[in-house]
């Protein structure tokens, strides 16, 4: 038996399945073509059908700050507290008389200090003075008598008695002790003098610490303007509030939205109408709204709260929204949050 290696019929081809072909990724692709094509006519027919302006959500609020620091000492009511005109809302000390107060406190030892030397200086005095005032006393008795001696020794050389020398010796001793008496009464006018301006001296010091003692005692009140809705308190019991930090707000029932519309679309709104109002971070909601105030004088747009993008235009219209018909965005908790403001152009 032979065999034929050279035979043709034998093939070395392997058989392979077929790949059945997927047709699922060619829908997705499709939808996203369909929502890009979808996005780009909404953005350019939005741009055709409505007008936009950028803006804030806010809350009719009276904001409590100062021009100068101060302290806060203790608050009369609570965070969320209904507050009525002319109530009492925290005490307060401005932070100079604190540190008036403080200083105080530091150089009392010094006070005690200049009080001892000054009281030792004026007893030092007072006890000169009765020393002279002693001598002026001794001296005064002793010109006495020799102002006696005088009358009697001018009688004896009256008689001859005695020689007239001896008289002019008891005159000069009169000149010696009156000239003493005219020392010693200077010397005393001159310790009053001193003891005088150093009482008035004492005097207007006191003053000035009793004025110090008075001024480290204020206690300022701060009275409410207004009536609201205490919000909460940014400056706590004891802390500072530097020049123009809010220390809290006073909120008023009722929101507004504060919006900026780019001068060329100032013809496209007018008083009185109506506009939606979409929130942002989620929300979902759309507010319902009505042009209330268009001011006249435009300004810089707030973009601190706004998206920082903006570039184009800088200024802005300001114009106030008010809810629609009156009714109350109360559903919104929340205030001072950049909102988008939409206004269809065909109304």
């Amino acid at each position: 038996m032979e065999i034929n290696f050279n035979n043709d019929d034998l093939t070395s081809e392997v058989y392979e399945k077929p790949v059945k072909k997927r047709k699922w990724d060619r829908w997705i692709y499709f939808a996203i073509l369909l929502l890009i094509i979808f996005s780009l006519l909404r953005w350019i027919i939005s741009s055709w059908v409505f007008d936009y302006a950028d803006g804030f959500l806010k809350q009719q609020q009276f904001d409590v700050k100062f021009t100068n620091d101060i302290r806060i000492l203790n608050y009369n009511i609570k965070e969320g507290s209904v507050v009525k005109k002319g109530d009492t809302l925290f005490s307060y000390e401005f932070f100079s008389d604190a540190n008036i107060r403080k200083n105080s406190k530091q150089d009392s030892i010094k006070n005690l200090i200049d009080n001892t030397a000054f009281e030792t200086h004026l007893a030092t005095i007072n006890t000169e003075i009765s020393k002279k005032n002693l001598l002026l006393n001794d001296l005064r008795t002793r010109i006495e008598f020799w102002k006696n001696e005088k009358k009697r020794k001018e009688k004896l050389v009256y008689i001859n008695q005695i020689t007239p020398n001896e008289l002019a010796n008891v005159e000069r001793s009169i000149d010696d002790l009156q000239y003493e008496l005219s020392s010693l009464l200077a010397d005393i006018k001159a310790l009053n003098n001193e003891r005088t301006k150093v009482l008035s001296i004492n005097r207007v010091k006191n003053s000035l610490l009793t004025v110090d003692n008075k001024i480290s005692k204020i206690q300022n009140f701060y009275i409410s303007p207004t009536n609201g809705t205490a919000d909460r308190f940014r400056v706590t019991n004891g802390q500072v509030a530097y020049k123009s930090d809010i220390i809290t707000s006073i909120i008023h029932e009722g929101q507004f939205v504060r919006a900026y519309i780019d001068i060329n679309d100032l013809d496209e709104f007018n008083e009185g109408d109506g506009v939606e109002i979409k929130l942002p971070y989620g929300f979902n909601k759309t507010l319902k709204g009505k042009v209330k105030k268009i001011y006249s004088i435009s300004e810089l747009k707030d973009t601190s709260l706004l998206n920082k993008n903006i570039n184009d235009n800088k200024y802005g219209v300001v114009v106030d929204i008010v809810p629609l018909d009156g009714k109350s965005w109360k559903a919104v908790k929340i205030s001072n949050i950049p909102v988008k403001v939409r206004k269809l152009k065909f109304t």
